[in-house]
């Protein structure tokens, strides 16, 4: 037999485990509502990076097309260097002013200009022929 001394502590036991089991309760379902949370948001942060995989798997593809595209352009393009030049020269003396004359053409050969260059000195009344390289 108890007595009542020993039933009112079983009691105040018996509800502070009960207060106790509550309170645990409570957590257990804020720590699973918590729980379900942190998964929406990690299967939302999944379908956002598989996205973006996405957008930049088009966006590489996309620019290795702009790049062909690009690089078409500029093969059709006329080059930026004449591949002709033309000269006219004009040999001057303080004295006598206009002394003689030049003409000359340069092709382009690869990045340089080799080409052919003739001269009259109206004094001497020679012609003369060089040959130039140009870099």
């Amino acid at each position: 037999m108890l007595t009542e001394t020993e039933l009112v502590t079983l009691e105040q036991n018996s509800n502070r485990q009960l207060e106790i089991s509550s309170q645990l309760a409570q957590e257990l379902q804020k720590a699973k509502k918590q729980l379900k949370a942190s998964e929406k948001e990690s299967t939302e942060a999944k379908l956002q990076k598989e996205q973006l995989q996405k957008q930049l798997i088009e966006l590489e593809a996309s620019s290795k097309n702009q790049e062909t595209f690009q690089k078409e352009i500029l093969k059709s393009l006329p080059p930026s260097v004449p591949v002709v030049l033309r000269e006219i020269g004009v040999k001057i003396d303080i004295d006598r002013y206009v002394t003689g004359i030049s003409y000359g053409v340069s092709r382009l050969i690869g990045s340089k200009y080799i080409g052919l260059r003739g001269e009259y000195d109206l004094g001497d009344k020679k012609a003369g022929v060089w040959l130039t390289y140009t870099y």
